[in-house]
Parts: C-alpha cells; sequence; structure tokens
C-alpha cells in the first residue's frame, strides 16, 4: 500500500466490499442511514444511572470530569476496510483500503458529514515518480 489517499468524488465509481459491490453515492446514503439510527436510537450503558437507555448522543452530552462539565460539540471517526475500487475513468479493479470520515456535530446544520478516500495497494503506471524518466527517454 502506498498510503497516499484519494478522495472519491464521482459517485458512479463502484466499491466492491467483500461481496457486496455499491456505487459511491449508495454508500454513502446507506452509511449515513446506519450512522443516524445508531447515533439517535442505541443506548449506551449510562454508568451514573445505572442504565442503558441513553442514546449515544445523549451519553456524550453528559460527560464530566470531577465536576466540570465538557461540552463535546463534535465527534469524528476514521474507518478503514479492505475494498476494490472501479472508477468510471479507471482501468478495471483496483484493490486497495477504503477510508470512511464520519464527522457528527452539533453545531452546525449539516450534523453527518461523510468522506469516503480510496489508498490503492499498488501505485497505478501513471502514478510511478519514473514516468518523467520515460517521457524524456521516449522524446529523444
Amino acid at each position: 500500500m502506498n498510503n497516499k489517499f484519494i478522495t472519491l468524488d464521482c459517485d458512479d465509481d463502484v466499491v466492491l466490499l467483500q461481496k457486496d459491490t455499491f456505487k459511491v453515492s449508495r454508500l454513502k446514503e446507506l452509511v449515513r442511514e446506519e450512522i443516524c439510527r445508531k447515533w439517535e436510537s442505541h443506548g449506551a450503558y449510562d454508568y451514573s444511572i445505572q442504565k442503558a437507555n441513553t442514546s449515544i448522543y445523549e451519553f456524550f452530552k453528559k460527560i464530566s470530569v470531577s465536576q466540570q462539565k465538557l461540552k463535546i460539540d463534535e465527534i469524528r471517526f476514521n474507518l478503514i476496510v479492505d475494498c476494490q475500487i472501479l472508477k468510471i475513468s479507471g482501468k478495471g479493479w483496483h484493490k486497495g483500503k477504503l477510508k470512511i470520515q464520519i464527522e457528527i456535530s452539533n453545531i452546525t446544520t449539516n450534523k453527518y458529514k461523510l468522506c469516503f478516500e480510496f489508498c490503492p495497494d499498488e501505485a497505478s503506471e501513471s502514478e510511478s515518480p519514473l514516468d518523467d524518466i520515460r517521457k524524456m527517454i521516449q522524446a529523444t
């Protein structure tokens, strides 16, 4: 892996996760729906009241250190999974890593932000540092 993540801007590119394929636009939609559902409705165990009925959102609103209450305005998560990408402008499937960046904010109107990035396991020929040398040789 070359560790160079590229933002997936084209919603028509295709992502293969294990046995399931999705257009980038549909995968973003499904991830957003799942985050909303889990963030708003699923409970987190609240040790202060010995209950699991607190939503994750409410749980984070109540964080305190000693006597000081901490207001959390934004939480970020990064997930990295193995995948394959079929880019509309590319040449076949490329194996690599999909990074899903999730930002949950209580201070903006867009509460859930997603960003998908891809890092190929192997650099494509057009990304090779030898490309400049090849062009010079061909020009002579």
